[in-house]
């Protein structure tokens, strides 16, 4: 994307909290026309001011998702950056012990949901030249212990961002995801306690990287925003590790 942050018009999915909002606030900061959307209204205002807005979508709808970004672009005059965050973490059970409901509502948010908005956004992005950061997970690349189908969702994410780079850079289309490994989130907070031991869960995702303590949503919108940034001008189908150094090798200790 060549357009300067301070001009740009982001959609942002999940922002009423964690990552998503972390994301938002990062891009209103630099400037940018920020465009929220997340199932429900956050329970305070995320961002103030007549360039920004929340529109509530439910992205298990394919209506939903057309209407949401076309209401975006036409409410921004256009898009230049998709940032599909929304996700769903639960269940955290081995495979065997997964309902299917539970597999058709990961596979509906975090792998249908992407591949929706990304079309609807297509024409708009090419307009713009503009790009595509989706947000996956380490454990898209490396596994997780009882997040089997969570960790499907997110390889299918990152093989879906390398594809769409290839597909799509003839239209001066970036694509690139973001790979986490444990953040301090709402949502990872009731993954966590829905463990059968939430205290040792917590002691795990601390040690298992190097740097030994766990990331927070601010640390991934920086990261998030230098891959919407022109200064990323020439990365794309990046699956960018924000890890603590965690895929290098486990150092767990208890």
């Amino acid at each position: 994307m060549s357009t300067p942050l301070s001009q740009a018009r982001i959609l942002i999915t999940g922002a009423a909290g964690g990552i998503g909002s972390a994301c938002a606030r990062a891009f209103a900061k630099a400037g940018a026309r920020v465009a929220m959307t997340d199932v429900a209204a956050p329970p305070t205002p995320i961002l103030e001011g007549g360039q920004h807005r929340f529109i509530p979508a439910d992205l298990r709808s394919e209506a939903s998702i057309r209407d949401l970004v076309a209401q975006a672009a036409r409410e921004m005059g256009g898009l230049d950056v998709l940032v599909n965050n929304a996700a769903v973490l639960v269940p955290t059970v081995p495979l065997h012990e997964t309902a299917l409901a539970q597999f058709d509502d990961l596979v509906a948010v975090n792998l249908r949901a992407v591949f929706l908005l990304c079309r609807e956004a297509y024409p708009h992005l090419k307009a713009s030249r503009g790009c595509i950061v989706n947000m996956s997970s380490m454990a898209g690349v490396n596994g997780e212990k009882h997040h089997a189908l969570y960790a499907a969702t997110k390889g299918a994410v990152n093989a879906l961002t390398q594809s769409m780079a290839v597909d799509y850079g003839g239209d001066g289309i970036r694509c690139n995801a973001v790979c986490p490994s444990s953040v301090i989130t709402p949502n990872v907070d009731k993954m966590i306690a829905a463990t059968p031991d939430p205290a040792a869960t917590v002691k795990l995702r601390r040690s298992i990287n190097p740097l030994g303590f766990t990331a927070l949503p601010e640390h991934i919108a920086s990261v998030v925003l230098f891959l919407a940034s022109p200064e990323a001008a020439f990365m794309s189908g990046a699956l960018v590790p924000v890890s603590g150094g965690s895929e290098c090798g486990y150092g767990i200790k208890f």
